[in-house]
């Protein structure tokens, strides 16, 4: 099968993992313990306004049934209706994507522009002293905990310079900007250690390789040697591991919002669980999944059309 076919194919593999994911999704609400309609009427409802709510909410309808209504309405953007706000569950998600979104993309940059050049030092400096002080340092990202971190730069940073605002969100771009740099340092210090180790283990298999040396018997090396044969070579894996590793900032949001008291998804979420609003908490998980399924097949579709290699078995 070659790149544009496995292109196709993974294409139409999210076809059932959508439906897949909505029916995780739609189960949350149906194993979860309480009576959805005692939430929407009141402690105090009689059964009489219990059964109005219930037929006005489907809830007396077969799982079938309502799955298929849940269906055709995620299809059409309609997530359900909060039980605590009244609103639609997708006004309460949509300014907070926006905030989440900032933490992301500033979280990805980060991570990159720490993990790839130390990644590359270390595979360049393998057994030296400087290969031994990046992986020192990785492990000490690795061993500390993102709220453990993000209040460290809270205490020493945000503190202490002005420029770096304690919590919130701000009003323009420029205070989007400063508010984000803090959170976004929080989840690249815990995400580029993995991709630290795994670019340098990556590198070291390139430079290790019979093509390698014969590019080194034609008197290619240095800068050149780097950019054009290892660097090149050793990015599909990267290209996964950053994908990984997006999915993991997406979950990491929700600590890290809470540290910094950033109105985003995941400090949405954690007040939709406490509030018990099971609708809210479903579209925030529906949410959750379709955009690490995303990400991952973005990366596997990046990966066949840099590669010419891409011949992928069923």
């Amino acid at each position: 099968m070659g790149r544009f076919g496995f292109v196709a194919k993974r294409l139409l593999q999210t076809i059932p993992m959508l439906f897949g994911i909505v029916l995780v999704v739609f189960m949350v609400l149906q194993v979860t313990p309480g009576d959805p309609a005692r939430q929407v009427a009141g402690l105090r409802a009689s059964e009489a306004e219990l059964e109005e709510v219930r037929e006005k909410l489907g809830l007396n309808d077969s799982v079938v049934v309502q799955y298929g209504r849940y269906v055709k309405n995620v299809l059409q953007g309609d997530l359900g209706y909060s039980y605590k706000s009244r609103k639609p569950v997708a006004e309460i998600i949509a300014p907070r994507i926006v905030i989440t979104s900032w933490l992301l993309v500033g979280g990805v940059l980060l991570t990159l522009v720490i993990s790839i050049p130390l990644g590359v030092l270390a595979a360049l400096r393998k057994d030296r002293p400087t290969d031994h002080i990046i992986r020192g340092l990785g492990l000490v990202g690795l061993s500390m905990p993102s709220f453990w971190t993000g209040v460290i730069l809270l205490l020493l940073v945000a503190l202490r310079f002005d420029f770096f605002p304690p919590g919130g969100f701000g009003e323009s771009t420029y205070d989007h900007f400063r508010s984000i740099i803090l959170p976004s340092l929080t989840l690249a210090i815990a995400s580029a250690p993995f991709i630290i180790r795994g670019l340098r283990a990556e590198m070291i298999s390139v430079m290790e390789s019979d093509y390698i040396s014969t590019a080194r018997s034609l008197g290619v090396s240095g800068g050149r040697l780097v950019r054009r044969f290892v660097l090149r070579n050793a990015a599909g894996p990267g290209i996964t591991l950053v994908a990984l590793e997006i999915g993991y900032l997406l979950f990491g949001a929700v600590v890290i919002e809470t540290t910094f008291a950033l109105p985003g998804v995941g400090q949405g979420i954690v007040l939709a669980a406490r509030a018990r609003d099971l609708p809210t908490v479903q579209g925030y998980t529906l949410l959750f999944a379709l955009v690490v399924m995303a990400v991952y097949l973005l990366a596997d579709i990046i990966m066949a059309i840099l590669d010419p290699r891409v011949e992928i078995e069923a």
